[in-house]
């Protein structure tokens, strides 16, 4: 190899040698560099396991959040729902409870012996309007049992508060009953 050096130049030796020399500190500035890399990688590494189960919670965190909002969202839906269909509305057909009690007598064939006596009531609170119904009917123990399946199957909330029997003919069947319904209204 020394008579392969023999066979240069002086200066082409001096243009090899700094050459070299260049070359030593370039593999040296690359092993420092690449050090440094190699000890950001390590880290990285040792560090990816607690970002994936971080990334894995937040990510579940995220998941349980949409699902509580669209819960929400769903009650606000059936609020909305429930607002629309069940409750009497007082602004648009202030007689609508009326005439839905006339339809049910009709269905459960009673007769109201009395007159339909309406008590008002306000809850400010609730933005609701409640309307008691007072009423005498007389007939058999099948019209009341007709009668409670209408107000049952009935869709706006329209419900039976109370029951009085006043007389009981054992001998016709017959009953005397005070009954007193409440309906709700939506301000």
């Amino acid at each position: 190899m020394k008579e392969l050096f023999d066979l240069l130049a002086k200066s082409e030796r001096k243009i090899l040698i700094l050459l070299c020399v260049l070359l030593a500190a370039a593999l040296i500035f690359n092993q420092g560099f690449a050090l440094k890399q190699k000890k950001a990688y390590s880290y990285s590494v040792k560090s990816l396991p607690n970002k994936q189960k971080e990334f894995a919670n937040i990510k579940e965190l995220n998941r349980n959040i949409k699902m509580e909002w669209l819960q929400w969202d769903e009650a606000r839906r059936d609020i909305a729902d429930i607002e629309k269909k069940y409750f009497y509305k007082e602004n648009k057909n202030i007689n609508q409870l009326r005439l839905d009690l006339r339809k049910i007598f009709q269905q459960a064939r009673i007769r109201v012996i009395s007159d339909l006596m309406f008590d008002y009531a306000d809850w400010e609170e609730e933005k609701l309007k409640r309307v008691r119904v007072h009423f005498t009917m007389a007939g058999p123990y099948v019209a009341l049992k007709r009668f409670i399946h209408q107000v049952e199957i009935h869709p706006k909330f329209l419900m039976i508060e109370r029951i009085d029997f006043r007389d009981i003919d054992t001998q016709s069947g017959q009953i005397e009953l005070r009954i007193e319904l409440a309906g709700y209204y939506e301000n």
